[in-house]
């Protein structure tokens, strides 16, 4: 069984390091752990997470991976090495790099999740690297989100003069919080049949729990700036048939979205980056003191 996994991980490797090296080596069928690699594997849980279609995921943990391979410096680890006196220098390579606290955390315990899976598959024996690390994470007292005043003021903003991607990215931004705060991937796979009876009721595609809010004509006059013949999706701005380039786009698209935000925020005047995570924060923070047709 082990022989058979190693043989997998080899022929489904990813190539990911900075260096533009292949890996090779260690993980042919026959041999044992001595110099079996740390990255080959990760590498193999990429290309699992790309089969399942778990592309985001997939794309973070090769993100995790290379920053990793930037401090060894090199394209592979073995797994006997792998120890924690790598993971504490890693630590403090992380911490030297100027990275918050939640960001070294997500790096660490990433490697940690990687570390476990193959231990839990025969492939590496149990060295407690991570032992004695604090991995957890640092929860803000406040979260960013705008005031009632706020989300106003930008509804009401003149943006005639500005690019259309800033006005796209300002209509996205109250769809969400109108919408109670839907995430941005909910948003683009909503299509005219989520709506039915003044209903609109959609599945969360993180959860899969099944919401159905009140159609309210705020988010009807967003979407009719939107609608186009010949499809069925309120915002059909993700073109593509292939889940890999759906993900693609949509990836690319919110990247795009945020940019445009930051900028949005910056002609508001506020003191921090403006993103579709403010526009969850701010719909969960106004309904706290203020009712629904206030929003509206």
């Amino acid at each position: 069984m082990k022989n058979k996994v190693q043989k997998d991980i080899a022929q489904t490797a990813v190539t990911l390091s900075p260096h533009g090296e292949n890996w090779r080596g260690a993980g042919r069928a026959g041999e044992g752990l001595e110099g079996f690699g740390f990255i080959a594997y990760a590498n193999s849980r990429v290309e699992k997470l790309q089969e399942e279609g778990r592309y985001d995921a997939a794309n973070k943990l090769k993100m995790y991976l290379r920053k990793f391979i930037a401090y060894l410096g090199k394209s592979e680890v073995p797994f006997k090495d792998f120890d924690s006196l790598l993971i504490r220098n890693y630590h403090t390579w992380l911490k030297n790099q100027e990275l918050g606290r939640n960001t070294i955390t997500l790096y660490i315990r990433n490697l940690k999740r990687v570390y476990r899976l193959a231990v839990e598959s025969g492939l590496a024996d149990e060295y407690h690297p991570f032992e004695g690390m604090d991995v957890s994470y640092h929860v803000k007292k406040e979260k960013n989100g705008l005031t009632l005043a706020e989300v106003k003021h930008m509804r009401d903003l003149d943006l005639s003069s500005e690019h259309p991607s800033i006005v796209f990215a300002r209509d996205i931004f109250l769809f969400s919080v109108y919408a109670r705060g839907m995430r941005s991937d909910d948003i683009f796979r909503l299509t005219r049949k989520n709506i039915q009876n003044g209903q609109l009721t959609y599945r969360q595609h993180i959860t899969g729990k099944e919401i159905s809010i009140p159609w309210e004509p705020a988010l009807q006059e967003i979407a009719d700036r939107y609608r186009r013949k010949g499809t069925a999706r309120l915002f059909p701005v993700i073109t593509a048939k292939a889940p890999h380039e759906q993900w693609k786009q949509y990836d690319s698209l919110l990247h795009r979205i945020n940019y445009s935000l930051k900028k949005l925020g910056e002609i508001m005047g506020l003191g921090y980056p403006l993103n579709l995570t403010v526009a969850r924060h701010s719909w969960q923070s106004m309904t706290k003191s203020v009712s629904i047709s206030d929003i509206l």
